[in-house]
């Protein structure tokens, strides 16, 4: 199956460079940063299989696209009802047509600007904000509660670019929360917003540029402005 995949992807012109585990997919996608998509069996011998390669791949390339194949076992790669972004799926047997198919849905697939995270308890504040976001051509998802962000970002599997994060939320403080997140993903981009001075945040994040302060209430465009220096 590995030498037909390969074959027929050269053939549509890609260039393919092909591991027969996980471990040594890996190593390619260390040493090759151009790589733009995974295509994977769910079934894989060796350390990790299909799923686990995919979630340690994205982990390190956040914006890798990756197409799964299986005979069976859809469920190992399906949640909550749904693919994860940035991921499809092609059922064994397949065409050489169904894959190139396949394969152009993923890399020609638009992506927004910009995918943010905003955590925030105030249902105007939040609803205010998503909404000039979406208006930027940013894809947004909401949370109110900390709990609720951390399972969205584990669903999201990397693929947020910036979290916002309000500092008083009802269930955790917003440099808690934010911890949590850095533990799952330490490169992050984080923006605070408060209605304080945030000097004990600044203090605590000094020499962290990957932190960012916005003072509530904001307007749009400050809040843009700040996302972009912290995904620029």
């Amino acid at each position: 199956m590995r030498d037909y995949s390969c074959e027929s992807l050269r053939e549509l012109g890609y260039t393919v460079l092909e591991a027969a585990e996980g471990e040594v997919a890996l190593r390619i996608i260390e040493e090759r940063p151009d790589i733009a998509l995974l295509f994977t069996d769910v079934g894989l011998p060796g350390k990790f299989n299909g799923r686990q390669l995919a979630d340690e791949a994205k982990r390190r390339r956040p914006k890798l696209r990756v197409l799964f194949t299986t005979g069976y076992a859809r469920n190992a790669i399906v949640h909550d009802g749904r693919l994860d972004p940035g991921v499809q799926l092609i059922t064994k047997p397949f065409t050489s047509d169904a894959l190139a198919s396949k394969l152009r849905d993923l890399l020609d697939a638009r992506r927004p600007r910009c995918r943010v995270l905003l955590v925030e308890d105030e249902l105007l504040i939040q609803m205010m904000a998503a909404e000039h976001l979406q208006a930027e051509d940013i894809e947004v998802d909401v949370a109110s509660m900390a709990a609720a962000a951390l399972q969205r970002l584990r669903l999201l599997r990397g693929e947020v670019d910036v979290a916002i994060l309000d500092v008083g939320l009802p269930d955790r403080k917003g440099d808690v929360l934010a911890s949590e997140m850095r533990s799952l993903y330490p490169n992050l981009p984080i923006l605070f917003a408060t209605g304080g001075s945030g000097d004990v945040l600044r203090e605590r994040y000094n020499n962290d540029s990957r932190i960012g302060y916005l003072g509530k209430p904001y307007l749009p465009e400050a809040l843009l402005a700040k996302i972009r220096e912290l995904v620029s």
